[in-house]
């Protein structure tokens, strides 16, 4: 007996003699670790920030510019008379009547133009109701704009901070450009000098980088220049009169701040280096003291349940573990483990079971979806004036994306092609809902603008989850292929005339049928000849995304119509599935893809 304790003594010395010897070298190695890192970590760090400390200035600024331009650059092209307005600024620069503040003037001068024109909205005046002012009124409303201008610019320079920031006038070769609106902060000068905000109607030469990167703009739409100490981001408006071009100019200064970079940098790296070393021997101490012992005590512990795999002995064991720090919690924790093995082992199973459960019922749910949405084609053989054909591919088990045909009468058909927000269960009776009352409603004999409004306001009413669906709906009278259609939120429908191509039919929609009460929709009168086709489908087709986030897009989608243009309508869906499927690869599906064709023939005889 002596004996095989003796053994027994002996074995477990060995298996513990490792974890002796590397007590104080585990302190140690942690030690010299930590050195080395902040050492490595402080060089490294202070090499590439100062490196890259003018470059990511520079790239910052320039970001920061081109985004400042671009956003000028669609401001200014929402006026339907731009055009004019910088003709009248340029030609009446020298008489023009402009200020450089908001001030109660430029109010009196809309108000005295609103009073002229009742109804006028100053933001949305066309060229061919300028022609008809008055020419008083026409500097008016130009002196207005202009300082409305000047007021955004000076806005965006306070909050921004660039150097400059202008709308531009260049004449054909760019070399020189005459000043329309320049911003400028609060205690910045106007007039004509270098530094100051420079007023209406100031040319100035360009520098030849300036030149390169304004004709760039010019072709691409915006582009960047590094000039010295400044950098620029140039923004295309447009051209007008005899070549010349309207340009918006942002620019930084980036000397001082790049000055200003490296000098923290250094401070930085400086203080890091002396933190970093405080650290490390701090460390050393805390290792040694709270963790190496410790540890040591919890591995025989841990060996103790790995070679005995007796449950109340390393229970009884750890329980005489009462270090109150971390590794005392992990002591109690190995503990709270071991009850928690048996535990875990019946909770698995019936986890297990309920998952089957809530799979076979999700499995059920689609079913009973995919049953209510019409899946026999021909849907309808005995007709021979119109064929068709619809898919729908869920997300998930349960999709939120329908559609439906069907007679309202012997002559006029009803297409329905609807997203509902949301996907799963809760979406797909929100679905189901929906496509019932449409359904109800058209069978009445409603038109699609009032089968809409009459279930937009059944559909609000409780809606306290907040669903709502855009919907595509077409009612067509199959003895002379015209109709009628409502878009109320979808996606934009694409037509194919007869020996034509898919083209998308691009016009402005209705709000989305669940969102608020009394939303009247609007409708737009469609007319189909022998051989022209309508495709409708839902956002999973133009948002399907493969692993580099690339959107496969509506003109991917109208390629691949165009590319299968001589397939049916039963050819013709999977085909483009397929090229959505070849397009996505191995990314996973967000969203539903719902799509449906329809081809007139003509009237039956």
């Amino acid at each position: 007996m002596n004996t095989e304790k003796k053994e027994e003594k002996k074995e477990a010395k060995k298996k513990f003699r490792l974890q002796d010897r590397t007590k104080f070298s585990l302190a140690g190695q942690v030690l010299i670790f930590s050195l080395l890192t902040a050492i490595l970590t402080s060089i490294l760090s202070f090499v590439m920030l100062n490196s890259n400390a003018d470059k990511n200035v520079t790239v910052e600024r320039q970001h920061m510019a081109a985004q400042l331009s671009e956003d000028i650059v669609m401001t200014v092209k929402g006026y339907p008379a731009f055009e004019w307005l910088v003709q009248t600024w340029y030609q009446k620069k020298d008489t023009l009547d402009v200020e450089y503040e908001l001030t109660d003037v430029t109010k009196e001068k809309a108000k005295k133009l609103s009073e002229r024109h009742p109804g006028l909205v100053l933001n949305y005046v066309t060229v061919e109701e300028l022609r008809n002012f008055s020419e008083e009124d026409q500097n008016l409303y130009a002196e207005v704009i202009h300082n409305q201008l000047v007021a955004l610019l000076n806005q965006l320079k306070d909050t921004y901070e660039p150097t400059y920031i202008s709308i531009i006038l260049l004449n054909p070769d760019f070399s020189q450009g005459t000043f329309l609106i320049n911003g400028a902060s609060k205690n910045q000068k106007r007039g004509t000098g270098f530094e100051d905000a420079y007023v209406l109607g100031v040319t100035v030469d360009a520098e030849p980088e300036q030149q390169s990167s304004l004709r760039e703009a010019m072709e691409g739409g915006q582009s960047l220049a590094e000039v010295g100490d400044y950098v620029d981001a140039f923004g295309y408006v447009q051209d007008i009169f005899d070549g010349w071009h309207v340009m918006v100019d942002v620019t930084y200064e980036v000397a001082t701040l790049k000055n200003d970079v490296q000098n923290q940098v250094t401070n930085a790296m400086i203080l890091f280096i002396i933190f970093q070393a405080i650290l490390a021997v701090l460390l050393y101490v805390m290792v040694f003291t709270y963790a190496v012992r410790p540890i040591e005590r919890i591995q025989k512990n841990v060996w103790l349940y790995r070679e005995k795999k007796d449950s109340k002995a390393v229970l009884e064991d750890l329980g005489k573990i009462t270090i109150k720090n971390e590794l005392g919690a992990l002591s109690a924790d190995i503990s709270d483990m071991v009850v928690s093995i048996d535990q875990y082992v019946a909770e698995i199973k019936d986890i297990t079971a309920e998952k089957e459960k809530i799979a076979a019922e999700l499995s059920v749910a689609t079913k009973i979806q995919a049953e209510m949405l019409p899946r026999t084609f021909p849907a309808f053989p005995d007709r021979h004036d119109f064929d068709l054909y619809a898919t729908m591919t869920p997300a998930k088990e349960v999709g939120g994306d329908f559609y439906d045909f069907f007679f309202v009468d012997d002559d006029h058909l009803c297409l329905v092609v609807a997203d509902v927000s949301g996907k799963s269960v809760p979406a797909a009776l929100f679905m189901v809902n929906s496509k019932t009352r449409i359904q109800n409603q058209a069978i009445l004999g409603k038109s699609p603008a009032e089968i809409l409004s009459a279930v937009n306001d059944q559909l609000c009413a409780g809606n306290e989850s907040g669903f709502f669906v855009t919907v595509w709906l077409a009612i067509i009278d199959l003895r002379t292929g015209k109709g009628f259609a409502t878009n109320a939120g979808h996606e934009h429908p694409v037509i194919r005339r007869a020996g034509g191509d898919y083209e998308s039919v691009i016009y402005r929609h209705s709000l989305a049928v669940g969102v608020m009460e009394g939303v009247r929709f609007k409708e737009r009168e469609i007319e189909l000849h022998p051989g022209d086709r309508i495709f409708v489908y839902t956002d999973g087709v133009p948002e399907a995304t493969n692993a580099k986030d690339e959107l496969f897009g509506v003109e991917r989608m109208l390629q691949s119509l165009n590319s299968h243009g001589k397939d049916s309508l039963q050819e013709l869906l999977p085909d483009l599935k397929k090229d959505i499927d070849l397009f996505v690869g191995e990314a996973p599906q967000f969203d539903d893809i719902t799509m449906l064709g329809f081809e007139y023939f003509g009237p039956q005889k």
